[in-house]
């Protein structure tokens, strides 16, 4: 048999069985979907060495290695991608539970990921207030993917690694970080390291250790509006508005989920309150480009001008005196 006709039985033979392949891009589409979100070393993974500049404390302004002064003993890092409020809320949560495992050779430190060190620095200032004793804040200026030993994941919020020894114990990589549903999983991992004790449970996390009460200059000060992506008081809506501003949803996955929404909320007038407070204090935020996809955007645009505050309640807003911090969280 020629060369030439072996040539064409193969060609024949592979049209064949490319016809009953899948489609490619299906594959990839399918693939993606089922790919969990990985940032930093992974568990069994050694914990690099690393230099940030401290943000608080007697150190401020000069560098420091957490990896270096845990020595072998417990470690977790928090690494900050992005500041946003339900990020900064869970940092604080999980950072000042594992402060008071201190004398158990717990060692905590919070990594602000950024690339200008002005800016930072000053936000800083604006926040010292907040941050624990107990805990080591610095930032590493290499943008959202931080030290390049470390492998982050740009496109996650927050990275929390836990560890003991030099090597990880615990991977959370947030992309939307919720301190209902990530709080718990963290503190287990933290709790693992050190000693195990009693994990608190979400009515005790909150208060104590997210420290939500302080977030503000006293009650005649407080916005509660201001804290409508972190503290929802009902758990079925907090659910579903977590689909709607899921920034790997697709324009049609968001209406779906912003159809069920506008079912719940029709049936539940606490719930349509909460959603218009949520939704007319994102859209005057002047950080609307934050929350989910351009689909997500308009959507919550939409639901600012069906169910959104009176007037007359927004000019009040806007007269509530907020904590400095919370502009850039």
């Amino acid at each position: 048999m020629s060369s030439f006709v072996r040539s064409i039985l193969l060609m024949s033979a592979l049209f064949a069985l490319a016809e009953y392949a899948p489609p490619a891009q299906a594959q990839d589409v399918e693939q993606q979907a089922s790919d969990p979100v990985f940032s930093g070393p992974q568990v069994g993974e050694a914990l690099p060495a690393f230099k940030v500049t401290s943000l608080s404390g007697e150190s401020e302004g000069r560098s420091f290695d957490p990896v270096a002064d845990a020595k072998d003993q417990s470690i977790m890092l928090v690494f900050m991608h992005e500041r946003t409020r339900p990020g900064f809320g869970l940092m604080r949560a999980v950072t000042n539970f594992a402060a008071e495992k201190k004398t158990k050779g717990m060692n905590v430190a919070v990594v602000f990921l950024t690339d200008d060190a002005t800016e930072t620095a000053k936000w800083s200032k604006n926040v010292q207030r907040m941050f624990s004793e107990d805990v080591k804040y610095g930032m590493s200026m290499e943008g959202k993917e931080g030290p390049g030993s470390y492998g982050l994941n740009r496109n996650v919020i927050v990275t929390v690694l836990v560890g003991k020894q030099g090597k990880v114990t615990g991977n959370f990589a947030l992309v939307q970080p919720q301190l209902q549903v990530d709080g718990p999983k963290i503190l287990k991992s933290i709790a693992a390291v050190s000693g195990g004790g009693k994990i608190p449970t979400m009515a005790e996390l909150e208060p104590r250790y997210a420290g939500r009460s302080r977030m503000t200059r006293g009650q005649k000060n407080s916005n509660p509006a201001k804290d409508a992506g972190n503290a929802l008081r009902d758990p079925k809506l907090t659910a579903l508005l977590r689909g709607v501003i899921n920034k790997q949803a697709s324009a049609e996955e968001v209406r779906q989920a912003a159809t069920k929404v506008d079912e719940y909320v029709a049936e539940n007038e606490m719930a349509k309150k909460e959603l218009a407070r949520i939704a007319s204090t994102v859209v005057n935020s002047g950080r609307l480009n934050n929350y989910g996809t351009p689909e997500a955007q308009k959507v919550l645009q939409n639901w600012s001008q069906k169910y959104g505050v009176q007037r007359g309640a927004k000019r009040d807003q806007n007269k509530t005196t907020t904590e400095s911090s919370s502009e850039q969280e």
